[in-house]
């Protein structure tokens, strides 16, 4: 069957790269799956990933994202009631033919903006006899045939149906008919697509269904679901035993960086340094170029940052350090000492880098719940196996409590261990914003977070208190 839909609609298809509007074949198929795609080029495919991963590396990744989303195009296109053309971008039609099968139709996609080509697009399968279109992209792993079934069924009784992404955009849009309107006028690649799209459809009075929300691939913590055990076998980016990949976030540390660089050694074979920063503006980044670290820039946020991190990392283990914090001598030793026993993640004792009973007072609270509670928090150097942190899906994208989070979920699945050597973290948060107010602070986040209060807000909250005199 998707052998003679490509003779069916072939040669029209062709005809585009003349610059006429594509246009498939009339048939009698109601069914139409419209497919966005591009060639992959070396530095020209999913760039914003290159920063993290490399050019070859990006564009592997884009393979094999399209070679899964054209899997599940051929099993929903298998029950032999759906036409399905790749609209491709990049290349020659003979290198896309090669590079994605012979079992698909092509077009060229037209027009100078998304907005243009999804018109176009949509427009030359209804031309062709279409009742139903559905358009995809290919940035989407989790986009299942199951989608595109519920897609086809949503436009019986709907005339629009929208496939919301998280990051505010849609990965599907499915029309009963040509609606031109829906394209124009949406601030492309920004997270409002989805809204504008919605808001559209409705002062046009058209019905709207929306389908399960999923993740595009566009930044490198995206692809930290695809580290899972699942699809290592499949997945370019691999994890190597032996290799300790050691995870810094950063955001203006250039006084902090250096001795916490010192403390971890120079990068070899079996220890990266990945240090992920948030647009410093002083010498952060040198300072870690200078070290021989991968360095890159990624999205504000420290979960986002170690989740990309995490997503480039190639070490059969992970340790997430915070800037401020310094390992201690042995400590790859004590990392595989911990991870060797049966628990689920580890991390280190801490010490305060500052004199004082208050300091001595607030480690023996961490050592507590960190040994009693099963409760260590970030500064403290939490440490996985690889494995284990992909299949948790890494940190929650949280403005604050990240941490917390993670280790409360973590502790379900097994035990945290402990090292016996401690890390040491910088004093500044207490020297700058004094003992009780920063130790109070810290228990009303904890608490506001248990009684369920936004990260939001709670982020809000310590920041602004923080930055005020306490009364």
């Amino acid at each position: 069957m998707i052998t003679s839909v490509k003779n069916h609609l072939f040669g029209d298809c062709e005809s585009v790269a003349s610059g006429r509007l594509n246009s498939c074949a009339s048939c009698d198929t109601p069914e139409h799956l419209v497919v966005f795609a591009r060639l992959p080029e070396l530095g020209r495919t999913k760039t914003r990933l290159i920063p993290a991963i490399g050019a070859d590396s990006a564009m592997l990744v884009y393979r094999y994202l399209v070679a899964r989303t054209l899997a599940q195009a051929r099993l929903w296109i298998g029950n032999g009631s759906c036409l399905a053309t790749i609209h491709f971008s990049g290349g020659e039609m003979s290198q896309v033919q090669a590079e994605f099968g012979h079992d698909f139709a092509y077009c060229d996609q037209i027009g100078p903006s998304l907005g243009e080509r999804l018109k176009n697009a949509t427009e030359s399968a209804f031309n062709a006899g279409a009742k139903k279109v559905v358009v995809i992209g290919t940035d989407c792993p989790s986009l299942t045939s199951n989608d595109l079934k519920l897609a086809f069924e949503a436009l019986e009784h709907h005339d629009v149906v929208v496939g919301p992404a998280v990051d505010g955009g849609y990965y599907l849009i499915g029309l009963g008919s040509h609606q031109p309107a829906l394209f124009y006028g949406v601030d492309w690649s920004t997270f409002l697509v989805f809204q504008q799209t919605v808001q559209k459809a409705q002062t046009l009075n058209l019905s709207v269904h929306v389908l399960r929300k999923l993740s595009d691939v566009d930044y490198p913590e995206d692809l930290l679901p695809l580290r899972q055990r699942a699809e290592g076998e499949r997945f370019p980016i691999k994890s190597k035993t032996g290799r300790l990949s050691v995870i810094i976030p950063a955001l203006n540390e250039e006084m902090n960086l250096g001795a916490t660089l010192h403390s971890v050694g120079k990068p070899q074979d079996d220890l990266e340094i990945i240090v992920v920063d948030a647009g410093s503006t002083d010498q952060t980044l040198a300072i870690a170029q200078q070290h021989g670290c991968k360095v890159f820039v990624g999205n504000r946020g420290r979960a986002c940052q170690m989740n990309a991190g995490a997503a480039a990392a190639t070490g059969g283990h992970l340790l997430f350090l915070h800037a401020d914090t310094h390992l201690p001598d042995g400590f790859r030793q004590e990392i595989q000492r911990v991870l060797d026993m049966p628990v689920i993640c580890g991390a280190f004792p801490l010490v305060i880098d500052a004199p004082g009973v208050a300091m001595r007072m607030i480690e023996s609270g961490v050592a507590f719940r960190s040994s009693v509670l099963q409760m260590p928090y970030g500064d403290q150097a939490i440490f996985f196996r690889a494995s284990d942190f992909y299949d948790q899906s890494g940190f929650r994208k949280m403005a604050i409590m990240e941490d917390y989070e993670m280790i409360s979920r973590m502790r379900k699945s097994g035990r945290i261990g402990l090292t016996n050597r401690p890390v040491t973290t910088s004093a500044r948060r207490w020297l700058k914003k004094g003992i009780l107010r920063t130790t109070m602070v810290n228990q009303l986040c904890i608490v506001a977070y248990r009684l369920g209060f936004s990260d939001n807000l709670i982020s809000r909250f310590y920041h602004g208190v923080s930055r005020k005199k306490f009364e």
